[in-house]
């Protein structure tokens, strides 16, 4: 495992250089991607401050990252923050950074008036649930996804 030497949020700036990993690590689950569409998006909620990111650097180069946003939940009007992705390169697992990015994203909800947070699991992340256990976590629901061939003009 190489040496991490950053933590820290993201700006706007650097959306670019995340969406690469991004799609890296989720392209065996999720294979549509679209680099412009994820930091189009990811701006809009950054500069609303409705959403956020942070990145762990080994020089300029992002190896993990999380991220996720907050609003108004709709059955029950408390601020909620939903995460949509947190990640760590293949050779840079096993360490604490990624707990650190965990608690970066954990603190900013707290700041920002966050009642409850809601985290995901991809199918292939089975570890994933343990840890969410040791940080009070309980499963809510299990999400399934299909996918339909566009239909021709």
């Amino acid at each position: 495992m190489t040496q991490v030497t950053e933590i820290r949020r993201v700006t706007v700036e650097e959306l670019p250089s995340v969406a690469g990993p991004a799609h890296e690590v989720y392209a065996d689950v999720q294979p549509i991607f679209d680099h412009g569409r994820f930091v189009e998006l990811w701006t809009r909620w950054i500069s609303a401050g409705t959403g956020v990111m942070f990145a762990a650097f080994d020089g300029q180069r992002v190896v993990g990252a999380i991220a996720g946003m907050s609003y108004i939940e709709p059955y029950s009007g408390e601020r909620t923050a939903q995460e949509f992705f947190w990640f760590m390169s293949k050779d840079h697992r096993g360490g604490m950074t990624s707990i650190r990015l965990y608690k970066l994203f954990e603190g900013w909800c707290q700041e920002n008036g966050v009642r409850e947070l809601r985290m995901t699991s991809l199918a292939n992340s089975k570890s994933v649930s343990s840890f969410y256990g040791r940080m009070g976590f309980h499963e809510v629901e299990t999400l399934y996804a299909k996918r339909f061939r566009e239909r021709a003009a």
